[in-house]
């Protein structure tokens, strides 16, 4: 297999024009549509393998769609060695992980044949067959909406290159983030924001349930790592077998784009195989609108409700069965 050769698609739905902001001509085309089911964290949507229809977790912080290994086991998927260099880092440590190709594989508006999926590591469970990764999502631009449960595969047209493509707020206000450009070994979505007035390197992750800084981000930032204001937040997996441990510290101050979080909280930890120092995940991703400009090297968003970087944060200093709520967190521009 070669699992970095070029994807080939096929369009099935021709898709819906949106007129774009503000430049003459722009329109951007909805090229499929997915309902997401929000699983505890876990945003959910349903994609076919031959006849058969399959919950998936739509994770932004995978470079590639994986199949767990139980589920290759039921679809009798023929399994190779990855290349030597193929090592899956990130929390829990790393694994090396197997290969399938899938040959009927549909996703939103595509039919995707002969499609090479990861098979392995330690994060997919309670009968989730697997993640849909940034393979298949950068084939196009991607529209976050899990607020009102959906995502969407959009397209601009080339009138739209320097457009603000926020088409569902044409008044504003509008937050403008970079994100650096993607190849397909580094296909992550990473922008900057600031803690504590710090400059951050974050990933937009929706396969993360809650927002994370690492403790060596957090130092720099001077955020206390230890103290009676830090309380153990419980343990996580990943990717690997071996748990982390994590914590919530009080943040003096979150920004990002033009929006600003004051006097908040935020889990830590020491996540490893990645180069970033924040992880946004899928507690963020529920408090505003994203549209991920890939064909721009930019993202736009705007907030649907009072966003919020950790609801499920723990305050006790031990597991928490029932976590709690963080506080209520107030925006300034």
């Amino acid at each position: 297999m070669r699992l970095a050769r070029p994807l080939i698609i096929a369009v099935l739905l021709a898709g819906t024009r949106v007129a774009g902001a503000e430049s003459p001509g722009c329109n951007i085309q909805t090229l499929g549509e997915l309902s997401v089911t929000m699983e505890g964290m876990e945003p959910v949507v349903t994609a076919s393998i031959g006849t058969t229809d399959l919950p998936f977790i739509v994770d932004s912080g995978a470079f590639w769609s994986m199949i767990s290994p139980a589920m290759a086991r039921d679809l009798k998927l023929k399994l190779t060695r990855a290349p030597p260099w193929l090592l899956l880092r990130g929390v829990g440590g790393t694994t090396r992980p197997s290969l399938a190709q899938v040959h009927d594989f549909r996703f939103a508006s595509y039919s995707m044949p002969d499609i090479d999926f990861l098979v392995g590591g330690n994060k997919i469970d309670n009968g989730i067959a697997g993640l849909i990764g940034q393979n298949l999502l950068r084939i196009a631009d991607v529209d976050y909406d899990l607020a009102n449960g959906v995502i969407r595969l959009m397209r601009p047209n080339s009138a739209c290159s320097n457009s603000t493509l926020g088409y569902w707020a044409p008044r504003g206000p509008l937050s403008v983030v970079g994100i650096e450009s993607t190849d397909l070994r580094n296909p992550q979505t990473i922008g900057t924001a600031f803690v504590n007035g710090v400059k951050m390197r974050v990933m937009f992750d929706t396969g993360a349930a809650s927002s994370m800084l690492s403790r060596d981000a957090a130092e720099r930032a001077g955020v206390p790592v230890k103290g009676p204001n830090v309380v153990f937040a419980g343990v996580t997996t990943g990717v690997g077998r071996k748990p982390m441990r994590t914590w919530i510290a009080p943040i003096e101050d979150f920004k990002i784009g033009d929006e600003e979080v004051r006097n908040t909280r935020l889990r830590l930890g020491d996540f490893g195989g990645s180069d970033v120092d924040m992880l946004l995940g899928a507690d963020f991703f529920l408090s505003p609108h994203i549209y991920v400009a890939n064909s721009q090297g930019r993202l736009f968003f705007t907030y649907n409700a009072r966003p919020s970087l950790d609801p499920n944060a723990s305050t006790s200093s031990e597991p928490a069965a029932t976590p709690a709520e963080n506080p209520p967190m107030e925006m300034s521009r």
